[in-house]
């Protein structure tokens, strides 16, 4: 593969205004400063693996290839107005195509004129590393921190470092060296290169659909609507993309995502994020760590419980809309959109169409969907701050970077000490996560007792139908739901 520097391309029109849909058969980004353009069956290759393997960037290393050990950590930036801050995330896990219109700094792009970052010098000062193998995850993983904070604490490093691991040196002369930088000499990641020039060099591309085809397999990104239905309607098992965190793992284990891939991030829309009365819309390319801290004010208690739901690598790639359209009973997000009474936005050949989630989740990964159609964002209510009392939990075998047993939400609105409504739902209790309707109606118009805890708590054991696997067993999630019903209630009544 042939590194191009300052590359620039011939000026295409957009394919809004052409008779013909023009297309490219190549991504491009930028690597350290540096042009590429990735064609063929690069494109289709695991992000780490191209930076090892075709460039020759073999600080960033692979362990797990699952995305949790972290020393993958590479920093990224998409090619946007509203985008000027690195932040990190997993290369392992992240096919190469996904990178298309984007800056990537990995580790060898942080020392200047061979001069270490203020990262790099203090873990060598401080100690900070031993057989090396996981130290360039951890200094990526620090620089995204000290890139988007300035006000640094122990716990601020702890929670930005929750996806690395370290087997040998021990974390606590890392965090020494997090603590020991002077963020007065860290200067932005973007003052390192020539992002005006570079961001200059891909705008020509901006608005150019992709299809790059290797043998029987096809990657497909339109730039309008209308032509990703199109292509959905004529391929309908087509594969859709957006952060990888989960079919990243699965490819990185020998199996076949599909002979169709489909990706929306040339498509804006996909990005909204906003405040509309008393819901919040969020376009299907919003990551979930920009959607907490948009919700930090509007939806507290959301925004806290996205705080466990993954490391920033895995928040800084993961979507709303991927972990419900994942399918999986135990997405952590899906009990509280059920709970917020969500309306998923689809659209197809036909145009729009909004679904309420309740009747949209058929049964195990199956959704009302009709073949040429597409999730575009989705909508939540933000309960009443003044009456509201919720209850947002997850229960796994590990606090941070694990799976769910179960969880839970619960959100009632309570007026004159009567519950005026209730909504509960729990996850990994059957085929779907579900929304206990029956439990709310016996709720709802009374004030809380201990005997009404004890008819809602017997109804809801024969509601919910887990199963026995390797997380928990049947009657360890009954259990479990029960107990996070009566916490609720005592942290609320």
């Amino acid at each position: 593969m042939k590194r191009l520097k300052c590359f620039k391309f011939g000026h295409l029109k957009s394919i809004r205004s052409a008779t013909k849909m023009k297309v490219r058969d190549y991504i491009v980004l930028t690597i350290n400063g540096n042009v590429h353009k990735i064609s063929g069956e690069q494109a289709f290759m695991p992000f780490s693996s191209l930076l090892r393997y075709e460039i020759g960037l073999t600080g960033t290393k692979v362990v797990c290839a699952e995305g949790d050990c972290g020393a993958c950590t590479i920093l990224y930036r998409r090619h946007s107005a509203d985008a000027d801050k690195f932040v990190s995330i997993n290369s392992c896990i992240s096919t190469s195509f996904l990178m298309d219109m984007s800056h990537v700094i990995s580790v060898e792009g942080l020392a200047k004129q061979n001069q270490l970052s203020e990262v790099q010098d203090s873990m060598i000062r401080n100690f900070g590393g031993q057989c090396g193998f996981c130290t360039p995850g951890f200094v990526m993983a620090l620089s995204s921190m000290y890139e988007n904070t300035k006000t640094i604490t122990e716990q601020k490093v702890k929670n930005y470092l929750t996806g690395n691991l370290c087997r040998c040196t021990g974390y606590q002369p890392i965090i020494n060296a997090a603590m020991a930088v002077d963020t007065k000499k860290v200067a932005p990641l973007k003052s390192c290169y020539n992002y005006e020039k570079l961001t200059k060099d891909l705008e020509s591309d901006q608005f150019v659909p992709i299809k790059i085809t290797v043998g029987e397999k096809e990657f497909f990104a339109p730039t309008t609507l209308a032509q990703a239905a199109e292509y959905k309607k004529k391929h309908p098992n087509v594969r859709l993309f957006s952060g990888a965190t989960d079919i990243g793992v699965q490819i990185n284990k020998g199996r076949n995502p599909g002979a169709n891939l489909m990706s929306l991030h040339l498509i804006p829309e996909m990005y909204a994020l906003k405040h509309d009365g008393d819901q919040i819309v969020v376009g299907a390319r919003v990551n979930l760590n920009t959607l907490q801290k948009f919700l930090e004010g509007k939806s507290p208690k959301f925004a806290e419980f996205l705080n466990i739901f993954a490391s920033p690598q895995i928040k800084n790639a993961a979507t709303l809309v991927g972990n419900l359209a994942n399918g999986s009973p135990i997405a952590d997000t899906t009990p509280y959109l059920l709970t917020a009474d969500a309306i998923v936005e689809l659209f197809g050949s036909s145009g729009t169409r909004s679904v309420a989630l309740t009747d949209f989740i058929k049964g195990y990964k199956s959704f009302d969907l009709k073949d040429d159609e597409f999730i575009t964002g989705i909508r939540f209510k933000i309960p009443n701050a003044s009456s509201s009392k919720i209850g947002l939990f997850k229960v796994s075998q590990r606090r941070d970077l694990d799976i769910s047993c179960v969880n839970s939400s619960f959100v009632f609105q309570t007026q004159n000490n009567k519950i005026e409504k209730a909504k509960i739902a729990y996850g990994g209790v059957g085929p779907k996560a579900l929304r206990l309707f029956d439990v709310e109606k016996v709720l709802e118009g009374q004030e809380m007792t201990p005997a009404l805890a004890s008819k809602a708590k017997q109804m809801i054991a024969t509601t919910i139908t887990p199963i026995s696997d390797m997380r928990g067993s049947a009657e360890f999630r009954s259990q479990i739901c029960l107990d996070l019903f009566e916490r609720f209630v005592q942290e609320n009544f």
